[in-house]
């Protein structure tokens, strides 16, 4: 038996889990150990708990790690929560963390558990931003089909910071963005949205006059009445974070 496997806790975990987990660490698949990302294993989000399972490094030396969630009862949602990178280093732009697979609405034990409808997303959110300092960024893929509110958004053109994740982003202290809408390159995965963390507060002031006046015009500028479906949420999101500024 590896050390990864003697290490692991499972009396909290049911017999269907504690085989599946076991089967993850037989392979590439180790415990976060003294990694960073052991801040976000064991964690509380409402009445379920994270698991972080670490993976191999990429070519460029970033740590790829699978997120799961656990019900009280020790039962293991049917998929992973999250498959993502870690990276980290000597300067801002080198500290992220990406959400390269984002699966907001699982099942455990048959019950659908829906992060965004039940308050637990941003509680996840805060966690990861708590793994980025200042300067530093956050990704998440907006390609899944759990994501798809945020697709509607972005590929409209409206405000990164009226989107899903954009909001979730902002909340948690991004102020600025960039939208991969269209990858460069076979190695970038999906489209995504990246936030940034201002790296001081010189900065944080003119990345947040900057979304103020984006945002402030878009209210200005009202929506297409076609859009009766994703206009709506985008001006109320849009509303929400200048009366935040």
């Amino acid at each position: 038996m590896s050390p990864a496997n003697e290490t692991l806790d499972t009396t909290a975990l049911d017999e269907s889990a504690r085989a599946r987990l076991k089967e993850l660490l037989s392979k590439k698949w180790r415990l976060p150990g003294d990694h960073p990302l052991s801040g976000l294993h064991e964690r509380k989000l409402g009445v379920y708990r994270l698991l972080v399972l670490l993976g191999p490094k990429n070519h460029v030396g970033s740590q790829y790690f699978q997120l799961y969630l656990a019900d009280a009862n020790g039962a293991l949602a049917d998929e992973p929560l999250a498959l993502g990178l870690y990276n980290a280093g000597p300067f801002p732009a080198f500290n992220w963390v990406e959400l390269t697979r984002y699966n907001s609405r699982l099942t455990i034990a048959g019950k659908l558990v829906d992060l965004t409808t039940n308050g637990l997303e941003l509680q996840l959110f805060r966690l990861l931003s708590d793994l980025v300092p200042a300067g530093g960024h956050m990704m998440v893929e907006y390609d899944s089909p759990t994501q798809q509110p945020s697709e509607q958004v972005l590929t409209r053109g409206y405000p990164a910071a009226t989107s899903h994740i954009g909001y979730l982003m902002f909340q948690v202290g991004c102020r600025s963005y960039r939208d991969w809408y269209i990858p460069e390159g076979g190695r970038e995965g999906p489209r995504k949205l990246q936030g940034f963390k201002p790296w001081n507060d010189e900065i944080a002031r003119e990345k947040t006059e900057a979304l103020r006046k984006r945002l402030s015009d878009f209210v200005a500028m009202g929506l297409d009445a076609t859009d009766e479906d994703t206009g709506p949420g985008a001006m109320t999101k849009a509303r929400q974070v200048l009366n935040a500024l």
